[in-house]
């Protein structure tokens, strides 16, 4: 008798939750599971699905490239996919912004731009600058070097004997300033916070910073206060460190802009994207680079040394290039510019809640932190699980929400994201806001009830 599984129900798949939904259909901001039931996606699927389900004409676009070769090497080819999605991406780039290298996830991307920051300081004969200057609660990416990179607790620590030493510095929380300042009064101790590290360090070993101007699920939708972005803009100039800004969720339109730097008027050496620019139709991620970048490169005779299999990777440079198009004609950056004022302000009175901290965000891209004390600003206790409540109560009306955690301190502190495709209804957006403010009731009832 063979050692394998004999049981009917044996679930060959190695999966990363109990839950046995299996999706089978969708339409708009809606998902169909196997059993007809309708869920209202409320934040574009992890922050990917960000045209919706089954978009028209942009599976078409990408099946013609498919059905002309599936797969050509970069190392030995490039295509017309990957120069359509490249132009179309540097179009939207702040000026001076004049290649773009494709990978297939905002890991790689996030760890193209290290690598890519090690080169460029090589090639000006300057090798002892290799630091990367990180914040705490966030998040760039699963792989080891991505995960060294992000300053998230929860996903650090089981793996934390792997990881390499980038320094971390608090982000720009004004809700739980480290400073004791607030917005009124701030003087920007957060970007000052890069200064001081990059002193400490020496920036001789300094390569470069990265940041989220408007973070994920860890932080719930953290917006930077105004001026935070340009201050590192300016301290980063002032010792040779490359600013590399990380707009995986944030980009593509998420905030009411193609990219949230265009708000700042702040132009990086460097921005990975990722996340919705295939549409979910495949894993994607780009890098995109200043002019300086590529041409040290090109001065010191050399390309960049990296590179796998899939780099550059004919069809999900198609659907790239065919989810850009469709959020172009169908002009989706100003929908999402002209309602998310609606959003904020259907959510607005959430704030009051009484297990609600904190709303922040822009756009199409909000968070809610949860707290058990709104006075004191006392996070709930990571083993309430409070965040992963609230979605399952909103599930239970059809609603699904991506959570956050660790926002206080690296441990405690719970947030909701509220992140829907661009193409959602009106309506949509009322529902979503509606069945969130009944799950945040039945949560809290069920903490009162247990107090």
């Amino acid at each position: 008798m063979s050692g394998r599984a004999t049981r009917q129900d044996a679930d060959p798949v190695l999966r990363r939750t109990r839950q046995r939904r299996r999706a089978v259909a969708g339409q708009g901001a809606e998902i169909i599971d196997s059993e007809g039931r309708r869920w209202l996606d409320a934040s574009s699927s992890v922050f990917v699905a960000i045209l919706g389900a089954n978009p028209p004409g942009v599976a078409e676009r990408i099946m013609a490239s498919m059905r002309q070769l599936q797969f050509s090497y970069s190392g030995q080819f490039g295509s017309a996919e990957e120069d359509e999605l490249a132009a179309a991406l540097i179009r939207r780039a702040p000026a001076g912004f004049g290649k773009v290298w494709l990978t297939t996830s905002g890991s790689a991307a996030n760890e193209s731009a290290v690598k890519l920051a090690r080169q460029y300081h090589l090639a000006r004969g300057k090798p002892g600058k290799t630091a990367v200057i990180c914040r705490w609660h966030s998040y760039h990416g699963s792989t080891i070097g991505a995960m060294s990179l992000s300053g998230s607790g929860p996903r650090r620590r089981p793996y934390q004997p792997y990881l390499l030493d980038m320094p971390h510095v608090p982000p720009p929380d004004c809700y739980r300033c480290p400073w004791g300042q607030d917005e009124s009064g701030c003087d920007l101790a957060c970007a000052e916070a890069f200064e001081a590290e990059i002193l400490n360090r020496g920036a001789d070993n300094v390569s470069a910073v990265l940041v989220e101007p408007v973070a994920g699920a860890p932080l719930g939708a953290l917006v930077a206060p105004h001026g935070y972005l340009s201050r590192i803009r300016e301290i980063c100039d002032r010792h040779d460190v490359l600013m590399i800004v990380d707009e995986v969720v944030s980009g593509l339109g998420r905030t009411g802009s193609w990219l949230v730097i265009d708000q700042d008027g702040v132009a990086p050496d460097m921005i990975t994207l990722a996340k919705g620019l295939g549409g979910g139709y495949t894993p994607i991620g780009a890098l995109l680079l200043h002019d300086r970048i590529a041409g040290a490169l090109d001065r010191a005779g050399t390309s960049f040394n990296h590179g796998d299999s899939f780099t550059g990777h004919r069809i999900m440079a198609a659907a790239g290039a065919a989810v850009v198009d469709f959020i172009e004609k169908e002009r989706l950056v100003e929908r999402v510019r002209e309602n998310g004022p609606r959003l904020h302000a259907l959510l607005a009175p959430l704030e009051q809640h009484p297990i609600v901290g904190k709303l922040r965000g822009r756009g199409y891209l909000y968070g809610v932190e949860l707290v058990a004390d709104k006075l004191t600003r006392q996070p709930f206790a990571r083993e309430a699980q409070v965040s992963e409540r609230v979605a399952a109560a909103a599930a239970r009306n059809g609603v699904l929400f991506q959570t956050g955690n660790a926002a206080a301190n690296g441990r405690d502190g719970d947030t909701v994201m509220i992140a829907p495709p661009y193409v959602t209804t009106d309506a949509q957006l009322s529902e979503i806001v509606s069945v969130l403010g009944r799950a945040l009731d039945d949560v809290n009832a069920e903490i009162r009830s247990a107090a």
